[in-house]
């Protein structure tokens, strides 16, 4: 019977998944787009033309997301200061964020200049890493934060 409680004990603990808490996410994060992934998935059903010109530009828009430095602080009030920094310019919006089902909710409807997606945005943490989760409940590998040790 001892037997059956420890094969018990283990399936559990293999399969619970950690709770997140404040303080993982607490601090600053890099946001990371992976922009020739993310234009391949979305050019899939393209005719061949169109596929060309996305393609072009795909290395336009990685240099410039490559460029910029765009960071999300998180604050122990709920509130996190997203900045975008890229050459001359430099933009900062306080958004909200919140814990709800283990998944972190980024709520940046509010503000017009700057957003990480649109309404609120889930996001998982896998591995010491945000991954946005999309609507369709995906996992996007391809936009993600990650924690910038200090």
């Amino acid at each position: 019977m001892r037997i059956i409680y420890f094969f018990l004990l283990i399936f559990s603990i293999s399969f619970s998944q950690n709770k997140i808490t404040k303080s993982d996410i607490i601090g600053k994060w890099e946001v990371k787009v992976k922009v020739k992934q993310l234009l391949k998935e979305e050019i899939k059903n393209l005719d061949m033309l169109k596929k060309m010109a996305v393609e072009l530009a795909s290395g336009f828009a990685e240099d410039i997301i490559d460029s910029a430095d765009m960071y999300v602080l998180f604050k122990k009030n709920n509130t996190a200061l997203l900045t975008v920094d890229f050459l001359e310019y430099e933009e900062q919006e306080e958004i909200k964020w919140s814990i709800v089902d283990n998944e972190i909710v980024i709520d940046d409807s509010l503000n017009k200049k700057i957003n990480i997606g649109s309404e609120n945005n889930k996001w998982i943490l896998e591995d010491d890493i945000l991954f946005l989760k999309e609507k369709n409940q995906k996992i996007n590998k391809n936009i993600f934060l990650r924690k910038v040790l200090q």
